[in-house]
Order: structure tokens, then sequence, then C-alpha cells
């Protein structure tokens, strides 16, 4: 009865912390802050293009270093950013909330069931340091919309 108790009141004290510390007007805790990931958006002007056999679009904006090319079953460390085609809203990135960390994919084929077959696509063959852009038809993609994906290739873990 006493654990019970307790566990009560931890947890409306911490809810109480959580509801409090959101009534700051600046402090949404829903609202995903993209506007680092605007600094890091690529300029395709004057890049290498060309287009897939699926119709995705890439970009060749630097190229990587290394003998060592991303395969599917590879674990990578990528920075990228997501935005729709039609309006350049990003809809995710990397650079999410002020990060600056890369995020890791692990067996990169397996984020075509969460970002689509032609991220995948956009990815396998790079390099390390490599950037591309990609665009990616809605027949490639889990968006319902063409999106450009902007990326670079830290490194491959393997």
């Amino acid at each position: 009865m006493q654990s019970s108790r307790t566990f009560s009141a931890v947890f409306i004290a911490l809810f109480s912390i959580v509801f409090l510390s959101s009534c700051d007007e600046d402090n949404d805790l829903f609202t995903i802050d993209y506007s680092l990931a605007e600094e890091f958006l690529f300029d395709t002007t004057g890049a290498e293009r060309s287009v897939t056999d699926t119709g995705v679009i890439l970009y060749q904006i630097e190229n990587g270093s290394g003998e060592l090319e991303v395969v599917s079953r590879d674990n990578i460390l990528l920075y990228y950013t997501i935005r729709f085609k039609p309006n350049n809203a990003i809809i995710e990135s990397s650079y999410a909330n002020n990060s600056t960390f890369p995020l890791q994919f692990n067996g990169i084929a397996a984020a075509s069931n969460t970002k689509g077959n032609g991220f995948v696509e956009a990815i396998i063959g790079m390099k390390e340091g490599e950037k591309r852009v990609a665009v990616i038809p809605p027949t490639q993609s889990v968006y319902s919309d063409t999106v450009i994906v902007d990326l670079e290739l830290d490194s491959i873990l393997f």
C-alpha cells in the first residue's frame, strides 16, 4: 500500500514539473526546431546530375574519399535533411533541435521501411565525406509528394 502511494506522489510530482515547465511561451515540447538544418541545405547549381532507373534524380555535390562505398548491409553515420519539393518545408533532419551529430542507420537497406526505396538508393555507393542531393518521386518514398534529400555520409561502420 505504501509503495502505491509513493508511486502516485512521484507521478504527480513529475507531471507537475513537466506541466509547469511547458507553460513558458517559448518552450513547446511538440515543436521540432529545424533552423540549424536550413544552414546545411546544398545548392545543386552546376552539380553533376544523373537519373536512376526508378526516377530518382541525383546531384553530386562533393565526392567522398576512400576505397569503401556504402552497400545495403552497411551500418552508417549520416547527416540528412528531407524536405517537400513544392515548398521546401523540412519534414525530417539529423539536425533537428540543433543536433550536430549524424544519425546511425544499421543495415541501410532497412531504412526503406521508414524512408522509402529512393532514400536507400540515393545512399548506396556513397563514400565517406560525400555529399549528394536526391530528388525522390512519391513512388520511391514513404511520403505523398516528391521529396528532396540532402545527404552527407559521415562514415561507414560496417
